[in-house]
C-alpha cells in the first residue's frame, strides 16, 4: 500500500490505543425477541421491551498466527449507526451499530479508532499492513480488533486460524439473531387455531425437553476432556427431572399418563431432536453451536433478575388469553425460569472453552452444521402452522 495512506493522528494517538488495550467497551441494548422461549407464541398486547447492560469484552488468545495474511471487514448483515457530525465534509464517527434484535453502542475510545481505521476495514488490508500504518505491532491491532470480531461488528474475510472461544462468541453473536428473525411468531387471530397452536408448541417443548438427556448422554461419551465430562455431567443430572416437571402440566390439561405414553413428536421436532443426537455422535463443537442458538444470551448478574421477569411476564401475556388453565402452564413457566437460572443456560461455550484453535475448513463447518439447525427450527414453526390450517380448512 501507498505510504500517504497514512492516517493523520491529529487529536488520538492510534499507537498509544494498541499498546495499551486489549478490550473494548460497549452499550448493549437488546430486544427481549433473544431472550424468548422456544414457545414462538404471539400475545396481545404486546410491547416493545428492551435490555440495557454495559459490557466489556476482552481478548486472550489472538485470532490466526503473525505470519497469516489476516484480514477483517465489517459485517454487511449490520447497520452502521453514526454520530451527527457538525463538521462539514468530515466523515461522521459510528457510534455503533445494529442487528434485528440488538444495538451495540461503543465507547469513546472505540468510536476514535474507528474514525481513524474505517476506511482499513474493507477486506483489502492485512493487520499487517493497518500494523505499518500506524507503527504498531501485529500483536497490538489484533487486540484491538479482535473484541469487534466477537461481537459480530466484523467478519473475517482470510483463511485464518481463530481460537475457539472467540468464534464460539462471534457465532452466537450472529446466529442467535438469524434464529430470532428467521423463527417467528405465528400471527393468527382465530382462538380456536391459537389454543390449537399452543398446545402444539407445548408437546414440542415438552418433547425437546425429554429429549436432552438423551443427546446430552451421547455428547459425555464421545468427550475426553475430564473438566468438561464433570460439568456436563452436572447438567445432565439436574436436567432428567424436568420433563417430569411439564407431564403435569398435560394431566392438567386432561390428557391421562397412557394417552401421553402414545403421543410421539412432529415429524419436524423429532428431525430437531434426530439432528442433535448425530450431531453429538459425530462433530461435538457443531452440536454445542446448535445448543447455543437456543440458550438464553449470556447476561451480567445485575440484568438477571429482569430476564427472569420476562420470562414470567411472557406466560403471564399467554393466561390471559384464557386458552387453558393456569395450572396447565405453570409447569412450563417454571422450567423456562430454572432453565434460565440453570447451568445449562450456558453449556455451549464449555465444549469451545476446552479447544485452543478452529481452522478455517472448521469454522465454516461449524457455521453450516448451525444454520442447518435454523432450518430445522424454522420447519417445526412452519410444520405446526400447516397442521393448524388443515384442521380449520
Amino acid at each position: 500500500m501507498e505510504e500517504n495512506e497514512k492516517t493523520d493522528q491529529q487529536h488520538f494517538s492510534l499507537a498509544s490505543y494498541f499498546k495499551n488495550n486489549q478490550s473494548i467497551s460497549i452499550h448493549e441494548t437488546s430486544s427481549f425477541e433473544l431472550f424468548k422461549s422456544l414457545i414462538a407464541f404471539p400475545h396481545s398486547e404486546s410491547t416493545e421491551s428492551y435490555i440495557n447492560e454495559a459490557r466489556v469484552v476482552t481478548t486472550s488468545k489472538l485470532i490466526g498466527s503473525l505470519k497469516e495474511d489476516i484480514r477483517l471487514k465489517i459485517n454487511p448483515s449490520i447497520t452502521l449507526i453514526y454520530e451527527q457530525s457538525s463538521l462539514e465534509g468530515s466523515h461522521p464517527p459510528i457510534q455503533g451499530f445494529r442487528n434485528f434484535s440488538s444495538t451495540i453502542e461503543f465507547d469513546a475510545s472505540v468510536r476514535l479508532v474507528l474514525c481513524e481505521i474505517m476506511h482499513y476495514l474493507n477486506g483489502d488490508y492485512t493487520v499487517k499492513e493497518i500494523a505499518s500504518f500506524y507503527e504498531n505491532s501485529e500483536a497490538k491491532v489484533i487486540y484491538a480488533l479482535q473484541p469487534l470480531y466477537e461481537i459480530g461488528f466484523l467478519v473475517l474475510c482470510s483463511q485464518s486460524l481463530v481460537p475457539a472461544s472467540s468464534f464460539h462468541a462471534h457465532l452466537m453473536s450472529t446466529e442467535r439473531v438469524t434464529k430470532a428473525e428467521k423463527v417467528i411468531s405465528i400471527d393468527t387471530s382465530n382462538e380456536e387455531s391459537l389454543k390449537e397452536i399452543l398446545i402444539q408448541n407445548l408437546f414440542a417443548l415438552y418433547h425437546f425437553t425429554a429429549a436432552f438427556p438423551d443427546h446430552l448422554s451421547t455428547a459425555i461419551s464421545q468427550t475426553t476432556n475430564d473438566n468438561l465430562k464433570e460439568q456436563l455431567y452436572s447438567i445432565l443430572s439436574e436436567s432428567y427431572w424436568y420433563s417430569n416437571m411439564l407431564l403435569k402440566g398435560f394431566i392438567e390439561l386432561g390428557y391421562s399418563k397412557e394417552q401421553l405414553k402414545r403421543i410421539t413428536p412432529s415429524p419436524a421436532t423429532l428431525g430437531i431432536i434426530n439432528y442433535l443426537r448425530w450431531l453429538a455422535k459425530t462433530d461435538l463443537l457443531s452440536y454445542a453451536a446448535c445448543l447455543g442458538i437456543l440458550e438464553y444470551p449470556e447476561v451480567s448478574v445485575d440484568v438477571i433478575s429482569d430476564i427472569s421477569a420476562y420470562i414470567q411476564s411472557e406466560w403471564e401475556q399467554i393466561e390471559t388469553l384464557n386458552l387453558v388453565s393456569k395450572k396447565a402452564l405453570e409447569p412450563f413457566r417454571k422450567q423456562k425460569k430454572l432453565e434460565f437460572l440453570s447451568q445449562k443456560s450456558q453449556v455451549s461455550k464449555r465444549f469451545f472453552e476446552v479447544e485452543s484453535y478452529l481452522t478455517p475448513e472448521r469454522q465454516e463447518e461449524i457455521k453450516n452444521h448451525t444454520l442447518v439447525f435454523i432450518q430445522c427450527l424454522q420447519a417445526e414453526a412452519h410444520e405446526v402452522l400447516g397442521h393448524i390450517n388443515t384442521l380449520v380448512a
